[in-house]
């Protein structure tokens, strides 16, 4: 039995009962900070551009635009609410896989769902079981596919939604793998365009052609059935050392969405142990912007080449500036979406102050490890160590700080009472009937 054959039998096989307790509530981790950053994500010029573009084409009022009110067909409710999602890079993070796999699976899950008028329980063992077969076919693909240009997220992502949208169409074996097959014919996504707009419509399209591939495969739209293994299938055309069995090894017995990150800054990941650093001696010293002469980071290879900008121009580009993310931490004391503007990231004081940032690359650190020396005009050095940062799995937020990120990203969108509504229907997720309850809730 192939790769793919097996994966799309884990998802046909496994149900709701099966999943340790764990694992629930942190599905649940996962659908409140997504919808967080979605409705936060709501009010971005992308997300005006795609509001704007469904409206003047239209589509059949199946599916709802979270934080506008919109319905429009399923595929375009996906696509939106994905790029939505990801607009401020503040969604959760796999780390094993390279991507942010709630962005383009959410959004698939929440349009088939309420289309169908499914249950709260049945989007979440939709959304479970797609994160596990998207992270997966992500670390077999491992650390050379996305070193070559090829942004993980939207590679691997339109796996998850085909399978998260097929388990809710009620896919047979065989439509399954077609859908499986779809997806990865689909697969794409570049990482040159980071710090643009294309970039979160890259979790967008995968929502959206998730769906498609489920719809289509319940229709007898056929494919090949080894997209994975197969020659000239994903892994030997996307891949570069890849490997198949981190695919399916354990499948089952262990859940990758426990290994979920969640971010408490709105930036690349990469910059957040420098970030956590810096407010670390910020706070402990005391230390100010006008007595800094010098900030020296050592990073991870990977950081430098995910978030290397230095002369960030725009909001979208100071979040893969290690530069601009250090001096927001040292002037700021924080790095949250409010501090993220075009026009704090060429005020020229933060300008002169990411000016004063020295990054370079520390073999030896792990991408979850940054060293930090401030050295002040007065030629004192203060120095910290950060091997895992605030929300990484072995440092993760707790659910009153997950609830806090969630209600003041929501905030500009939503009136307090009905915030409160959302916040307690989503940790009671698998009590809900019809998740058209949840979804009235969002605009």
């Amino acid at each position: 039995m192939g790769v793919t054959e097996r994966l799309a039998r884990f998802v046909l096989e496994t149900s709701y009962p099966s999943f340790p307790k764990e694992v629930v509530h942190q599905g649940k981790r996962c659908f409140l900070d997504l919808l967080g950053v979605a409705l936060g994500g709501s009010r971005q010029p992308l997300s005006r551009i795609l509001v704007k573009m469904v409206k003047d084409f239209g589509g059949k009022p199946q599916a709802t635009v979270l934080g506008h009110g919109l319905k429009t067909s399923i595929l375009n409710a996906a696509l939106i609410n994905g790029a939505m999602a990801h607009a401020l890079d503040f969604d959760d993070t796999h780390t094993g896989s390279l991507g942010h796999p709630s962005a383009p699976v959410i959004p698939a899950v929440l349009a088939m769902a309420e289309w169908k008028r499914l249950s709260g329980k049945a989007a979440l063992e939709a959304f479970i079981l797609g994160y596990e077969v998207e992270t997966r076919i992500g670390m077999g693909m491992g650390y050379k596919h996305y070193e070559r240009g090829w942004h993980a997220t939207s590679t691997f992502g339109r796996f998850g939604a085909a399978v998260a949208a097929g388990k809710l169409l009620g896919l047979s074996l065989e439509q399954m793998v077609q859908a499986m097959g779809l997806a990865g014919t689909q697969a794409s996504g570049l990482r040159l365009v980071f710090g643009t707009m294309t970039k979160p419509f890259h979790p967008g399209k995968s929502a959206f052609d998730g769906v498609l591939s489920a719809v289509l495969a319940k229709r007898g739209f056929t494919c090949a059935p080894n997209i994975l293994e197969g020659k000239k299938g994903y892994v030997e055309a996307l891949g570069e050392d890849s490997k198949l069995e981190p695919m399916v090894e354990n499948l089952g017995l262990k859940y990758e969405v426990l290994n979920n990150t969640f971010k408490p800054h709105a930036a690349c990941l990469l910059t957040h142990p420098t970030i956590d650093a810096i407010i670390e001696l910020r706070e402990k010293y005391n230390l100010k912007p006008e007595d800094v002469e010098e900030i020296q980071c050592q990073v991870a290879k990977f950081c430098l080449d995910s978030a290397g900008q230095e002369e960030p121009k725009t909001a979208l580009a100071g979040k893969f500036s290690i530069y601009y993310c250090a001096a927001l931490a040292l002037a700021e004391g924080a790095a949250g979406e409010n501090l993220f503007t075009d026009k704090r990231v060429l005020d020229p004081t933060m300008v002169a102050l990411r000016k004063k940032v020295k990054a370079t690359i520390a073999p030896e650190l792990k991408d979850t490890e940054a060293n930090v020396t401030i050295i002040t005009k007065d030629g004192q050095k203060y120095s910290a160590f950060v091997n895992r940062p605030k929300g990484d799995p072995q440092n993760p937020p707790t659910d009153e700080e997950l609830e806090n990120k969630f209600r003041s990203l929501a905030a500009s969108v939503l009136p307090k009472k009905r915030i409160d509504s959302l916040v307690k229907t989503l940790w009671n997720l698998d009590a809900v009937k019809d998740l058209r309850q949840l979804i009235r809730l969002c605009h």
